[in-house]
């Protein structure tokens, strides 16, 4: 019975009539003049219908045809059908053909004003993560909308557990300025197995991103491995990394404490020989930021040190440190120092000091 719409059957009717052809459909497999034929007929009632139940019949027997040619049908009926039954009906089809170009329709769902087509777009969304299909989610990483960044690293992450190469686009976004997303990152890294997790997070303590470097030392405090207390040192001591991304790396250090030869530190750090040596100054920063009160000993002798590198390395040793203690040696120092460039250094690390 051709011309569902137009001849204007009782949903009942209609439904019944749907499903005949459908069957029949199914029964020619995606080939052939008859599958075509059904296809055409569930398109049409799915579009012009005028009953819900008919077009959401015909939005579910479309998927189960599985003809990759109802999928742009569906993906007209999610983006516009005016009732929540057949977007849902449509979005659980999309993600029963599993066509890639679904995605973006599914995506645009996730703003859906019901509830449960948005349910119905994450659960169809689920079935594109797979190695094959995960890199469709690429764009989306950087969209700007956090519903569509938190798909794609949902996608990504699930994806990360049996495919190290995906681990770029996780660990990315462990920086991610929505707290959604950035816990989502989080917790596909803390399902990866802690051999393979460590070197991905060590790496992106050296990330383009200090979001990503700051979140990454974060998770190492959770994740403690002896290969991640230099690359943790050397954020601590550097005098490029914004405070967020010291602070994380002091935390993460600490928590490292047991893999650190603190007397071997503490005497280096404390060797004026070595003057403004790298080593001497990662020492002195590793022993402050680790919390130990025997490193007092070294900064107290940088703070006075005749290169005026190692006295700033000093005083930031002492912010590492903290308290009040800090901040009257600090000023100490500036009131002693003689070289305005470094009396400004030390004055805006003591008011630095917490």
């Amino acid at each position: 019975m051709p011309h569902l719409v137009r001849h204007a059957l009782l949903p009942a009717v209609a439904v019944t009539v749907l499903l005949s052809s459908a069957q029949t459909a199914r029964a020619q497999g995606t080939d052939g003049p008859a599958a075509s034929e059904g296809l055409g007929r569930l398109a049409e009632a799915l579009h012009g219908a005028d009953s819900f139940k008919v077009r959401a019949t015909a939005a579910v027997q479309l998927a189960r045809l599985g003809d990759p040619r109802a999928a742009a049908h569906l993906a007209e009926a999610l983006r516009n059908d005016d009732h929540y039954a057949v977007r849902a009906a449509a979005a659980g089809g999309l993600g029963r053909l599993a066509q890639l170009e679904s995605i973006p329709a599914l995506l645009g769902a996730l703003h859906d004003a019901d509830e449960f087509v948005r349910e119905q777009a994450n659960g169809a969304l689920d079935r594109f993560h797979t190695p094959a299909m995960v890199f469709a989610f690429r764009d989306a990483l950087g969209s700007e909308d956090p519903q569509t960044r938190l798909a794609a690293v949902r996608a990504y992450g699930d994806v990360l557990r049996e495919n190290s190469s995906v681990a770029p686009f996780v660990v990315n976004a462990l920086g991610d300025d929505d707290e959604a997303v950035a816990r989502a990152a989080e917790t596909a890294v803390a399902g990866v197995a802690h051999e393979r997790a460590v070197p991905l997070l060590v790496a992106a303590l050296q990330g383009v991103s200090s979001p990503v470097r700051a979140a990454a030392a974060r998770t190492l405090q959770k994740r403690t491995d002896k290969t991640a207390v230099d690359p943790l040192i050397a954020l601590v001591a550097s005098s490029e990394e914004g405070e967020d991304v010291r602070r994380a790396a002091r935390d993460a250090l600490r928590a490292h404490a047991a893999y650190v030869d603190v007397p071997a530190t503490l005497k280096l750090a404390g060797d004026e020989a070595l003057g403004a040596d790298p080593a001497r100054l990662h020492a002195l920063r590793a022993a402050a930021a680790l919390g130990d009160a025997r490193a007092w000993t070294a900064v107290k002798i940088a703070l006075n040190d005749d290169d005026a590198t190692v006295r700033i390395a000093g005083a930031r040793a002492a912010a590492d440190l903290g308290g009040e203690g800090a901040k009257q040696a600090v000023e100490a120092a500036r009131a002693r120092e003689t070289e305005p460039r470094v009396q400004k250094q030390l004055e805006l690390i003591g008011k630095s000091i917490r």
